[in-house]
């Protein structure tokens, strides 16, 4: 049995509700024995602690007893009895016993005094083992490497740094109680009560939702962004079964909880020009629309190299790159501009469908069917960012890293769907994962190959519109000022983000070194036409994200070769005077039919 992960379904837990669910997955079934502690310490040397810490370790192999002193004085006895735990279909679920979460809560109480009067914290670190059938040995989740010191994989601000033990191993926090009585009465009790739960405990997100809206201060950001959710037009405007599951999403965002207001607001365009709030958008395949697709991901098996992540912050990176994708999504240090742009492309057309394809990439295969019906695998090793990208700290990698996993599952499954047969065999070494992580972090899609990328994600055909070799022909110029007045042209009438490539870093008149190829000298690079204004083309650039844009660069400022103008650069946003892009044009593709 190669994993096992536990994840908690909400990372924070409210103390005046009932006790924390976890899920626990595998890639076999088996018998689960779930630890508990106040600290990662004793998860690494389990054992029985003495009054006052008679709480600080936990396991359900064994029956447990302790004595907790209450915060207004008085004690309480906590008794829980062992219990088994058996995964079925490689997952299971825990809660924390009753007993022992009302001890914690009490404990967290205590915490609050000034000075403290406990140890503990009020964060609960897990740890899980796996025993599969017919074994001796569990598979064991975090390690004891995890629970010491230890380098993140997980993308920025974590990665590459070396985290204490209580930041970096796996735990939930316990939320205190302080919200006044009269703001205690839930604005749609009918959707609140349409939440649900899990089959065990059917009515446990309302609940939980309640707890939370009864316990957080009035001024909490949090709170306050639920606030904005119940009077919000469009959640008030959709039926009970949709507002319960936006609440649901808010529930299991996590940190994007104050951004889910933001994601009710945001529109698409469908049809001719027509606007509809993003949450009413169908994906190409299976008709869902964004929010029950953002549910579904909240129950997926995480692909093991994802580590330590909850699914709270697989979540919030989603929904961040839908809330502004030119602000979050990037190529970061890699050759991927053309994935890049057409992720960035899909996220602003269809955000259901970008869901969808993350619900399979994300999830234990790291597959996912394409709108055309093929299929679409992460590359292997592509998650495991801290192993393969070194040497770390160079600017290069510093870069990389400032991906997401939902970022590096799309462009290197996108560009393993446009090489096709090109993209490098798997041949289960080490060697090979190296070269292909190598091979994704360099690599790119010529225009052919982008044709057949866009065309399976949105199934639907693409003409392409470009130059050929060589840039010495007589009328290349005249060419390229052609190509450039037709994607002027095509972009007014598509009325959509076109995907155009330019030359990039040398100019393509500058003559070409003997024996050098000259693919091997030009580059180039793929952008996205936004608009057409006042003799300029705006368009996003996937080289960096709005959200940490290039040193240096300043709104006005200027960029060479090719020549252009930095508009936004929050939101990545450059342009081209017509000359100019007349003299650095290469290709463009446009849809046979509208993307909607």
């Amino acid at each position: 049995m190669p994993w096992v992960r536990m994840h908690p379904f909400i990372a924070n837990w409210p103390g005046g509700g009932g006790p924390p669910v976890f899920e626990i997955t595998s890639d076999g079934n088996g018998e689960a024995v779930v630890e508990l502690a106040w600290d990662p310490q004793a998860l690494a040397n389990p054992g029985s602690y003495p009054d006052p810490d008679g709480l600080r370790y936990y396991s359900t192999d064994v029956a447990f007893s302790a004595s907790v002193v209450r915060d207004r004085g008085g004690a309480m006895s906590v008794n829980v009895p062992s219990q088994r735990i058996t995964l079925q279909a490689n997952r299971a679920s825990f809660a924390i016993p009753q007993a022992l979460w009302d001890g914690y809560v009490e404990e967290s109480l205590k915490s609050l005094n000034s000075p403290p009067t406990t140890t503990f914290s009020r964060n609960i670190y897990y740890r899980v083992r796996v025993t599969p059938p017919g074994s001796a040995t569990a598979e064991v989740w975090p390690s004891d490497a995890v629970l010491g010191a230890q380098n993140a994989t997980a993308p920025p601000p974590a990665s590459g740094v070396l985290r204490s033990s209580a930041s970096g191993a796996p735990h939930i926090g316990i939320l205190p109680i302080s919200a006044s009585a009269a703001s205690r009465v839930v604005p749609d009790t009918a959707a609140v009560q349409a939440m649900g739960g899990p089959p065990f405990v059917p009515n446990l997100w309302s609940t939980v939702l309640t707890a939370i809206w009864n316990g957080l201060p009035e001024n909490d950001p949090s709170r306050m962004s639920l606030a904005t959710v119940f009077a919000h037009p469009v959640f008030a405007g959709a039926t009970t079964a949709i507002r319960a599951d936006i609440l649901k999403l808010w529930l299991f965002g996590g940190k994007s909880r104050t951004q889910i207001p933001r994601l009710l607001s945001r529109q698409v365009v469908t049809g001719s020009n027509v606007l509809t709030p993003v949450i009413a958008k169908r994906a190409l395949k299976g008709g869902k629309t964004l929010v029950p697709l953002l549910l579904d991901l909240s129950v997926i098996n995480v692909h093991p190299d994802i580590g330590i992540r909850t699914r709270e912050d697989i979540i919030d990176d989603v929904v961040r790159e839908i809330l502004d994708p030119n602000g979050q999504v990037n190529q970061g240090g890699a050759g991927t501009c053309v994935p890049t742009s057409i992720q960035t492309m899909l996220i602003t057309i269809n955000p259901a469908e970008y869901v969808r394809l993350q619900i399979g990439w994300l999830s234990t295969a790291g597959r996912a069917e394409l709108a055309n019906g093929a299929t679409a695998d992460v590359p292997p090793g592509i998650f495991q960012i801290a192993r393969y990208v070194g040497p770390t700290g160079s600017p290069t990698n510093v870069s990389f890293l400032f991906r997401t996993y939902a970022e590096m599952a799309f462009q290197g499954a996108i560009l393993k769907v446009g090489q096709g047969s090109a993209f490098p065999a798997h041949d289960g070494s080490e060697a090979s994962t190296q070269a292909i992580f190598t091979h994704v972090y360099k690599g790119g899609l010529g225009s052919t190959q982008t044709q057949t990328a866009l065309a399976a994600i949105f199934n639907t055909p693409f003409k392409l519109s470009g130059i050929a070799w060589p840039t010495t022909l007589p009328n290349f110029a005249m060419l390229q000022q052609s190509l450039r007045i037709g994607l002027v042209a095509d972009l007014a009438a598509k009325q959509q983000q076109i995907l155009f490539a330019i030359y990039w870093g040398v100019p393509p008149q500058t003559p070409v070194p003997p024996m050098v190829v000259p693919a091997n000298f030009f580059g180039s690079h793929a952008v996205l036409a936004m608009r057409h204004e006042g003799g300029r083309m705006f368009y996003k650039n996937p080289q960096y994200a709005g959200s940490t844009p290039v040193p240096g660069t300043v709104n006005g400022g200027n960029g060479t070769n090719p020549p252009r103008r930095y508009e936004d650069i929050t939101g990545s946003l450059e342009s081209m005077t017509d000359g100019d892009l007349d003299l650095w044009m290469y290709w463009y593709l446009t849809p046979d039919t509208a993307l909607i």
